[in-house]
């Protein structure tokens, strides 16, 4: 057996579930409920494919938006209300308005409901009227007159209902008949014509599963979100075969990084060596050797085959990006000369290399980095490490302070990058982290 069949049958011997990732072939025989549910639990996109299959049967679609909405959320891993209601906007059919007037009931709908409402038009008018009688609270009420008036029916009852909100927005809304039908607003536009699961939220076993797909797509995501995770030896073994045999170099490039964790194995280490020896491999397979191999930097041959791969322009990033993973102060030098690097990939490697390396004297030249729309969280990382002055709990939380005023606020991913980098400097010094959970910054994708 070879590639993925091999792969497969390794895998089997030690899964204790078996998952099914659907594909786009699969979606005709899968009920719309079901679909649904795959993708509130981060196992399928919602697409283009998606898309073209719940429309060819809009009512069966409508009725799932609705029963998955209404459903117990309690096995959701992702809020997915959003794209129901997009969906919802875009079907166009009565059948999805029981779950559109649940979220009327909230003080503040998900974003587009009044849209969706509004796109089934007159269909609407008789339910959003008996559910406004029944209405308990000014909330509710509110926002139900609002989208009567959205609905462009001419119908004295609305239009009481609408004078007595002294809601002068719905006023002119219901005075207008309601706005255009969605005459700008594509669904197509709003979603990729090929997406992916959500891998942060799928367990160990389902991101090997996504390795067993007909989609390279897929094999990569699953690859990829494998990086600096732990799993047992069997499943090294399972993922070591497909590094060996997958036809896509991209999909064994991420498993020769996944195995990272793997290199207290010597023949790990070893097989990973004569791979990197080959003189036919494909650049890129070369390039995941070269970071899957970044633990074992203290080695001399690893160190020799990064510098030697930094001198190729083909894998010269992966080489850096090897570098700074290793945390090994003898790198420090290569970093500094690719500030200013016409790649922003490799500029982006040089930042946390000159971070990762304590290189106090390149401050200014990260500092004006922080005004990088591309680079911003990168010189972010690598300000915070290397802002001179004592490892301690206090001065950091200085430079915290410092740092978020310079940079003009963070977001909450630039918060996240900055505390981890000052917890690192906590570690380093032989002390708690008190910034963020503690983790290992090599392992930062």
């Amino acid at each position: 057996m070879t590639g993925l069949s091999e792969f497969a049958a390794l895998l089997g011997s030690v899964a204790c579930y078996v998952f099914v990732f659907l594909t786009p072939a699969d979606y005709s025989r899968i009920a719309a409920a079901d679909l649904l549910r795959e993708m509130a639990k981060g196992r399928l996109p919602l697409d283009h494919d998606l898309i073209v299959r719940l429309e060819s049967q809009p009512e069966e679609a409508a009725a799932a938006i609705a029963e998955v909405g209404l459903g117990s959320d309690e096995q959701w891993r992702l809020n997915i209300d959003e794209d129901l209601v997009a969906l919802a906007r875009h079907l166009r059919h009565p059948d999805a308005l029981p779950y559109l007037l649940a979220l009327l009931e909230d003080e503040e709908p998900v974003e587009g409901t009044f849209e969706a409402v509004a796109a089934i038009g007159a269909p609407a008018r008789e339910p959003l009227l008996e559910a406004y009688d029944q209405a308990q609270d000014d909330a509710t009420r509110a926002n139900l007159a609002f989208a009567l008036a959205a609905l462009g029916v001419d119908d004295q009852r609305i239009a009481r209902i609408v004078e007595a909100t002294e809601d002068d927005s719905a006023r002119a809304l219901y005075a207008s008949r309601g706005e255009p039908r969605n005459d700008d607003w594509q669904i197509r536009a709003e979603y990729p014509e090929r997406g992916l699961p959500v891998a942060e939220v799928l367990t160990i076993d389902e991101r090997f599963e996504l390795l067993e797909s007909p989609l390279e797509s897929y094999r990569i995501l699953g690859a990829a979100s494998l990086f600096h995770e732990k799993f047992s030896r069997e499943s090294q073994d399972a993922l070591l075969a497909l590094a060996q045999a997958d036809p896509s170099p991209t999909v064994r490039a991420h498993c020769w990084q996944a195995l990272d964790l793997a290199l207290d194995r010597e023949e790990v280490v070893e097989l990973m060596m004569v791979r990197l020896r080959d003189p036919n491999l494909h650049p890129e397979e070369r390039g995941g050797l070269l970071v899957g191999l970044h633990p074992r930097a203290d080695r001399p041959e690893v160190r020799a085959a990064l510098r030697a791969h930094y001198e190729k322009p083909d894998t010269r990033l992966k080489a850096l990006e090897a570098m700074w993973r290793s945390l090994e102060p003898e790198f420090a030098p290569y970093f500094p000369q690719h500030l200013d690097d016409p790649d922003v990939e490799i500029r982006r490697v040089a930042l946390r290399g000159i971070g990762t390396t304590g290189q106090t004297g390149e401050i200014g030249r990260v500092r004006q980095l922080l005004s990088h729309p591309e680079l911003r969280e990168d010189a972010l990382f690598a300000y915070a490490m290397i802002s001179p002055g004592k490892p301690t709990a206090a001065f950091l939380q200085q430079v915290y302070s410092k740092l978020e005023r310079e940079a003009g606020g963070f977001s909450e991913d630039e918060d996240e990058v900055v505390r981890i980098a000052l917890d690192e400097r906590l570690r380093a010094a032989g002390k708690a982290p008190v910034f963020s959970l503690p983790q290992n910054i090599s392992a930062w994708k």
